[in-house]
């Protein structure tokens, strides 16, 4: 039994985090992962075994958290179940290869330096998944906390890198101080995180409105992706959409969001389309932003959000930077298994280069799905000039799965960062307005046909989030190197050290 039990704990870890992730929501079990698998690491002994059980706690996490993907690749991508089912293990692996290094990094450390070099090490890594071959940052740490604004006030300053450090800084700590050695260190640890949070979240301040409100309206049409994919219930689609803006127009908004993938024609090259879209938009003096596929100059494909007033289609749309994996492009690493995306109407999506704002009433930071799980895309819309956040999405491919609930709260997190307004507009649900706290003032949720409006005020003033970009998560990489270069050196000197007569 005692040989399994680093294995037993290297699970529960993984589990742990996985369980108090938005969708279970159980997130006081958030303090109980670093522990197990700082235990499980310090059981388990050997050179190669901590590697092991990192790469089997981030695996358990990934099967657990994204049990989804299951759903996705066999309902809608069409694979047979057990092609499904080693997507999500191979998934699974893959990204369990970041756990892998946090853990075996950390092995390497001596026990009363590693109390403070993994939460280091975790931030530090974890920030890497944004990155090819990855492009995956889905559940950062902090995302445990996107359904309770009260643990956001610190994100304007060091966003979600450094809320998610103090919470594996506290588990981290929690083990320390149960543990003979290492208790200075480790309530020292406790000290450094809860303190640098409170401090940060009084120094964050208050949002300072830039101009008068504006009356914002999102739509949330309800389509499933089977009748997307049925021509005789184009019509109908449309239809839906048309009376959903009207009835928008009648409460007031002056600018109207459709959500990703709303009518199924394109507005670049459908000229019928075209012409009934800004005709909405002249009748009732509306400004119209939708998704669209978009073409580019050499024949390629963009999935893209445009803004449609009376005067028709603004000539500067913005075109997806941030492209889903598998979804709507596939890796290069992958391309030996798979040839096309899970998207029917196009096969591969050219992605974007800039974040551009829509220039409407108020300047749109617009996030195509996604994407709103970049921490740096929503930095990148508010420098270049967005007062408002907004998402267009399609959660359809999801179900009532957790995902939706995942994908959500990563809009509260960026609205709390940023310190903005975020408008989200979903196909199938959630949609919803989240203040520049996190708190969401009103919602629908998933399976609803609707629309809500809001008054939305602006805001110019960039956060330190913002205007410095992820500096916590780069603090935590220069720090996590130099304690380990530091601890590797001290466990050189004593072993050279002759021994005492």
């Amino acid at each position: 039994m005692q040989r399994a039990l680093p294995w037993i704990f290297a699970a529960l870890a993984g589990a742990a985090l996985a369980l108090a992730m938005p969708g279970p929501g159980l997130w006081p079990l958030v303090v109980l992962f670093p522990p197990l698998l700082l235990e499980a690491i310090e059981r388990g002994g050997g050179t190669w075994r901590p590697w092991l059980l990192g790469w089997l706690a981030g695996t358990v996490y990934w099967l657990v958290a994204t049990n989804w993907v299951l759903e996705v690749m066999h309902h809608y991508g069409g694979l047979p179940l057990i092609a499904a089912v080693g997507c999500l293990l191979g998934m699974a692996a893959f990204l369990g290869l970041t756990w892998l290094a946090v853990a075996g990094l950390a092995a390497l450390v001596a026990p009363p330096w590693r109390i403070w070099f993994f939460p280091l090490a975790w931030v530090a890594v974890d920030a890497l998944r944004r990155f090819q071959p990855y492009q995956f940052p889905w559940s950062d740490v902090a995302l445990v906390f996107g359904n309770l604004p009260a643990m956001l006030g610190s994100l304007p300053v060091w966003g979600a890198s450094g809320l998610g450090w103090a919470t594996v800084a506290l588990g981290a700590g929690l083990w320390g101080l149960a543990r003979p050695v290492g208790r200075p260190a480790a309530a020292a640890l406790l000290i450094a995180a809860v303190g640098t949070t409170l401090v940060f979240g009084v120094v964050s301040g208050t949002t300072r409105s830039s101009g008068p409100p504006v009356r914002v309206a999102v739509l949330q049409p309800g389509t499933s992706l089977e009748e997307k994919w049925d021509p005789s219930e184009w019509q109908e689609i449309a239809d839906r959409v048309w009376t959903l803006t009207r009835r928008a127009a009648d409460a007031g908004a002056k600018i109207v969001l459709w959500p990703e993938g709303a009518v199924p024609f394109r507005i670049d090259s459908d000229e019928t389309y075209r012409d009934i879209v800004v005709a909405l938009a002249a009748d009732f003096d509306l400004q119209i932003v939708l998704n669209s596929i978009g073409g580019t100059a050499d024949g390629g494909f963009t999935n893209s959000a445009y803004l449609v007033t009376g005067a028709g289609i603004s000539a500067v749309h913005y075109d997806k930077v941030h492209l889903v994996p598998f979804g709507e492009y596939v890796p290069p690493w992958a391309e030996l298994a798979f040839t096309d995306s899970l998207v029917r109407e196009v096969g591969r999506f050219t992605p974007g280069q800039t974040v551009t704002p829509l220039p409407a009433i108020l300047p749109l930071g617009v996030a195509v799905c996604y994407e709103v799980v970049f921490p740096g895309h929503a930095s990148a819309a508010a420098r270049a000039g967005a007062r408002v956040l907004v998402t267009l999405t399609n959660d359809g491919w999801y179900g009532f799965s957790w995902a939706p609930v995942q994908h959500f709260a990563h809009v509260r997190l960026r609205a709390a960062e940023q310190r903005r307004w975020f408008a989200r507009a979903a196909l199938t649900g959630i949609s919803a307005f989240v203040d520049p706290y996190g708190e969401v003032r009103s919602r629908m949720e998933i399976g609803e046909q609707g629309l809500l409006v809001a008054d939305l005020q602006p805001v110019a003033e960039l956060t330190l989030r913002a205007r410095w970009g992820d500096w916590w998560a780069v603090l935590c990489a220069v720090a996590a190197a130099g304690l380990f270069i530091g601890a590797r050196v001290r466990s050189s000197s004593l072993e050279r050290e002759p021994a005492p007569e």
